[in-house]
This record gives structure tokens, C-alpha cells and sequence, in this order.
């Protein structure tokens, strides 16, 4: 043989790999043809380069499917966030329709049912009212012997509470006042024997006052004794100062600073419990 078994067998490896030079090849292959060991072991080589590429080939394979299942769940991922997303922001547009849908019918709805009157010859009447109150306060009727000075209805069922504004001045002689006088100090409310009598206060308002409702759930029910026989009748629900119809200072000098106040229309309980028979 021209070569030794022992240097071709050095030389197989770069062979299987195809690294060796054109000249080791040759030798290699000349070498082979004669020698059947050499071949064998050569053969043997290939197969396991054969069956190392094969298991690299499955491996990078595996490695791409890993890949592509990653790639898909984080896309599956990403879809469920923004179908989540999508259906969250419809659901925000669909909330604020209903929302503004029912502040717009309730408003328009309360403008539709709105009633205003400044007519003596309408006093009494309170077209529609609901407020959270009797207007006790008030004379059920007006008579000859009193002197109307002015008269102002307002009422208004708008969203969520209804506002109201009734004012009533006028003045009675000696005897009619002090009738009157005597009337609005029996004003009281009962319920399951409780009795919740006026208030004659003195001291929330310029003039002496007699109080059915003082700052309770936004509303306010008094007379104010005001001087030379004149008494102002007042009732307020929810109304701002800057819309009062009557001199300011007929107000409670702490109007709608209070949280909460007096009603002889609600009955409150130790647990809690209100009991309104307005």
C-alpha cells in the first residue's frame, strides 16, 4: 500500500467532514479501495455524521415549531387583549349613551313639567307640586283682610329632585296678625304618636322666624315675622341663591351650608331610620 492504515484513519475525519485538502482525498479514496478496514471504519464515520446532522436537522426543527407555538400564543395573546380592550371601549360609548340618553330625557322631561306663576289669583293651587314638604306654613287661602305685596310660584320636576320656589308677602291688620301668629305656633306633624312641632327661631334669620324646615335635604320651609304686621312665607328646594326672587335678606344667614337640619315632616329613629309624611 502506498499509505499506512494508521495515516489515512487521521486523515478520515477531515475527509467526512470535507476539510481536507484535494491530495488527502485522493489518498483517502485510492487507500479505501484496497482496504476494506479503513472502508469500514470510514463508512461507520458517515453514518454517525449522517445521524448527527439528522438529530440537528429534528432539533432546529423542534426549535422552529417551539417558536411558531410561542409566536401564536403571544398573537392569540395579543388578540384576546384587544378583543378585551375593543369590547371594554363599546361598552364605556354604550354607558355613556344610556347615561346621557336618561340626564337628557330627565332634564327635558322635567322642562316639560315645569310651572311658573306670579298670579294672586293662582295662590293655592301649586300646580303639580312635590316637594318634600306639606307647605304648612303657608295660608290655605288668602283673604280680603290681608294685603298681598307679592307672589311667586316656581316648580320644576327636573332629573333627580325637583326644585321649587314659593314666596308669599303680605300684611294683616292687629287682629289678623296676631290669628295668624297663632296659627303658624300650632303648626305641627304627627306620626305613631310622635309630634314634631314648628320651630320659633331667632336667632338663623335677620327677623324672627317660625321654621317648618331648615336646610333638610337642600329645603327650606319658614315664616318671617318681619315688622308692622308683614310676614314672608318661604319654600325652597334645591333653588340657588342667585336665583331667590326675594330680598336676600329674608335668607337664612347660613343658607346651604349646612349639611343637615330640622323637618317636622321626617321622623329620624335612633337606628337610622327616616320616616317622611310629606
Amino acid at each position: 500500500m502506498k499509505y499506512s492504515c494508521n495515516l489515512i484513519r487521521d486523515l478520515l475525519p477531515l475527509y467526512c467532514d470535507q476539510v481536507c485538502s484535494k491530495d488527502s482525498a485522493e489518498a483517502v479514496q485510492e487507500h479505501i479501495g484496497t482496504c476494506e478496514e479503513c472502508k469500514n471504519i470510514l463508512m461507520e464515520m458517515q453514518q454517525s455524521v449522517s445521524m448527527d446532522s439528522a438529530r440537528y436537522e429534528k432539533q432546529q426543527f423542534a426549535s422552529m415549531q417551539e417558536v411558531k407555538k410561542k409566536i401564536k400564543k403571544r398573537n392569540t395573546l395579543f388578540a384576546s387583549i384587544g378583543i378585551v380592550v375593543g369590547i371594554f371601549f363599546v361598552l364605556i360609548v354604550i354607558r355613556f349613551m344610556l347615561v346621557a340618553g336618561v340626564i337628557r330625557f330627565a332634564v327635558q322631561d322635567g322642562w316639560k313639567h315645569f310651572y311658573t306663576s306670579t298670579d294672586i289669583n293662582d295662590y293655592g293651587v301649586f300646580e303639580e307640586f312635590d316637594g318634600y314638604s306639606k307647605l304648612d306654613i303657608f295660608p290655605k287661602h288668602l283673604s280680603d283682610n290681608m294685603e298681598v305685596y307679592k307672589y311667586f310660584y316656581y316648580y320644576a320636576d327636573t332629573f333627580l329632585d325637583p326644585t321649587a320656589q314659593i314666596y308669599l308677602a303680605c300684611s294683616y291688620e292687629e287682629d289678623d296678625y296676631l290669628r295668624e301668629i297663632e296659627r303658624l305656633e300650632g303648626i305641627q306633624e304627627e306620626y305613631e304618636g310622635r309630634i314634631q312641632p314648628i320651630v320659633y327661631d331667632k336667632d338663623s334669620f335677620l327677623y324672627p322666624a317660625y321654621v317648618a324646615i331648615n336646610c333638610d335635604n337642600h329645603c327650606y320651609e319658614y315664616a318671617l315675622l318681619v315688622g308692622e304686621g308683614k310676614i314672608a312665607y318661604v319654600f325652597l328646594q334645591f333653588i340657588k341663591e342667585e336665583d331667590i326672587v326675594f330680598p336676600a335678606e329674608y335668607l337664612p344667614k347660613e343658607y346651604e351650608q349646612k349639611e343637615t337640619g330640622y323637618s317636622i315632616y321626617v321622623f329620624e329613629y335612633r337606628n337610622g331610620d327616616r320616616h317622611c309624611v310629606y
